[in-house]
């Protein structure tokens, strides 16, 4: 009876907190779900996504991952931790005129932000800078890869003071092998790495299918009826296994020891029933990736790293525990002439390069990821064996697909985001790709009555703002103003009794032709008065790669000082989704 009730309390606490968690998201903070990887990464693009990094959207994230991880449910917590850091980077930065004002700074405290949030979360300061770097940041100047590493250093100083672990460290899965790896063995590593690329593949596959499903069916006015359900089932299979019930870090720390001690809750260093063992590793594998398929992309603050890392840490000491098996069974063969001991195979090592390849191929991360692996568990040794797994399993994974998981959610939320490297014919010209439907606003002749009407017709065409220019007979530039500062602007000036619809308004003090006693509005506070330009000639590449490397939003495409078209991120992105459109059908 006990062993029921026990069942039974494990399945409400779990189903219970996932339940009250998407409860808390689908209600109140829609933008705390998910890991926030691909949207962190959008905003540091140049998006502008409103409330993403609001103080609200902190408090139920942080509420929320506390529930989610500990319902059960195969997810992990490091990648949200980016999400939280950034929230209180974008938080922070709003008491400094410096930074509030300033987008490209905030910016910078947001890359920030993603280094401090992984070195909290691995204890890995230095993997942090380079997971800004490689896989999160746009734009990373020297100053800002020096202002992330110092972030990244207070974060880890910080969390080796309060100490969560009771260990006194930094390393999450401390390795002591006693024994280094064979020449030999790096070719069961590659055999890893393209393993890994492969269920990578397959994983981003799969996960983005029900995605879309999820988004088309009636599971997308039911999210939390989805959440509890998928925690039920979680909750049945975790019971039920040894493998599974545990903390999937208490896993991964038993996956990466070595085989020295009577110890071995898990029953993975018996050769007599080595065969149990791999059997059980596979069906662990298997199980995590389904899990991890209908899991990730729920309404629940929810990560990849250590559902993926225990992926591949099951195959890596499943193919460890048979590597080792031939050698006891066949020490005369030549592959074992340097064997000098009855056990010279250490299955944790295989464990390590297996979790680092199954990652690898679901992000796509290298550089960063072999640092962050020797960060987590100290083993600067075996650096060399995880290297050639992860460029091996980016490689394999790039063959099915050239995007990471992180890179196809944000294009499956339609983000208007550049990527870093993108082939463009040097024959497609600006020209090629602007609209040449302006709306536009003179600098003077305007009324706030006629300027709401512009706001109005705006928002009903999704345009973002107006160039502003001296008349529409030479439609000369004078600045740029977006639809939220032309809004702002009269609203603020809407404050003052005297102002009325009939109010005059101006974007250039020069042009002001009125009694200076006449109320009047000016909007030259809220106006961009040097826009990015480029002439009609611009190769597309070019202009890509200031949209990308730079932040922009919108470029005005002039001819001899004369707006003659604008150039927008979703312009750049609907071409050349036609383009590859085209190519494939030819």
């Amino acid at each position: 009876s006990s062993f029921w009730v026990g069942y039974a309390m494990y399945l409400f606490v779990g189903v219970s907190a996932a339940g009250l968690v998407a409860w808390l998201v689908d209600g109140f903070a829609p933008y705390a779900s998910g890991s926030g990887i691909p949207e962190v990464k959008t905003i540091l693009g140049g998006v502008v996504i409103k409330r993403y990094l609001g103080l609200w959207t902190l408090m139920i994230k942080c509420v929320g991952l506390v529930l989610s991880v500990g319902s059960g449910l195969s997810l992990g917590k490091e990648g949200p931790y980016v999400h939280i850091a950034g929230c209180l980077a974008n938080i922070f930065s709003r008491w400094f005129d410096k930074y509030r004002v300033n987008q490209a700074k905030k910016n910078e405290a947001l890359s920030c932000g993603a280094a401090a949030g992984v070195a909290v979360a691995f204890g890995a300061p230095v993997g942090g800078v380079l997971f800004s770097l490689e896989e999160v940041s746009t734009y990373f100047p020297q100053k800002t890869m020096v202002r992330s590493f110092f972030c990244a250093i207070v974060a880890a100083l910080t969390l080796q003071y309060i100490n969560p672990l009771q260990t006194g460290k930094l390393v999450l899965f401390q390795i002591n092998y006693s024994k280094s790896y064979l020449w030999f063995e790096i070719f069961p590593f590659l055999i890893l790495g393209v393993l890994g690329g492969i269920i990578g593949a397959l994983f981003i596959r799969a996960n983005l299918r029900w995605a879309r499903f999820r988004k088309h069916s009636a599971l997308r006015r039911h999210p939390i009826l989805e959440v509890v359900c998928v925690a039920f089932i979680t909750g049945i299979i975790n019971w039920n296994s040894r493998f599974w019930r545990p903390l999937d870090n208490a896993i991964l720390a038993q996956l990466f020891q070595e085989c020295h001690s009577t110890h071995d809750p898990l029953g993975l260093c018996d050769r007599t029933e080595y065969m149990t063992a791999i059997g059980n590793l596979f069906l662990t594998s298997l199980v995590t990736f389904g899990l991890t398929v209908f899991t990730f992309g729920m309404p629940v603050p929810a990560g990849l790293f250590i559902p993926s890392l225990l992926n591949g840490a099951c195959l890596g000491r499943a193919m460890g525990i048979l590597v080792d098996q031939m050698h006891h069974n066949h020490p005369q063969w030549g592959l074992f002439d340097d064997c000098t001991s009855e056990s010279c195979i250490t299955p944790g090592i295989y464990a390590l390069v297996g979790a680092a390849a199954v990652l690898g191929g679901v992000t796509r991360m290298t550089v960063s990821l072999v640092v962050i692996m020797f960060e987590l568990t100290g083993g600067l040794e075996y650096i060399l064996p995880v290297m050639v797994a992860c460029i091996v399993s980016k490689w394999v994974g790039d063959a099915f697909g050239k995007h990471g998981i992180y890179e196809e959610y944000i294009n499956l939320h339609q983000y208007p985001f550049l990527e870093k490297e993108e082939q463009i014919s040097l024959n497609i010209r600006a020209s090629d790709v602007m609209s040449k439907d302006l709306i536009v606003l003179t600098m003077h002749g305007h009324t706030v009555g006629s300027l709401n009407e512009q706001l109005r017709l705006l928002k009903r065409l999704r345009i973002s703002g107006f160039p502003v220019v001296t008349s529409t007979s030479d439609m000369l530039v004078v600045g740029y103003i977006t639809r939220a500062e032309l809004r702002a602007g009269l609203e603020h000036a809407m404050k003052r009794r005297e102002v009325n619809d009939s109010t005059r308004c101006y974007f250039a003090m020069l042009e002001m032709r009125f009694p200076r006693s006449a109320p009047f509005v000016s909007l030259v506070p809220w106006l961009h008065p040097t826009p990015v330009q480029v002439v009609e000639s611009t190769p597309l590449h070019r202009i890509y790669n200031m949209f990308a490397k730079m932040g922009l939003r919108y470029a005005l495409v002039t001819r001899f000082g004369q707006v003659v078209g604008i150039i927008t991120k979703k312009d750049v992105l609907r071409y050349l989704r036609e383009h590859h459109s085209q190519a494939k059908l030819l």
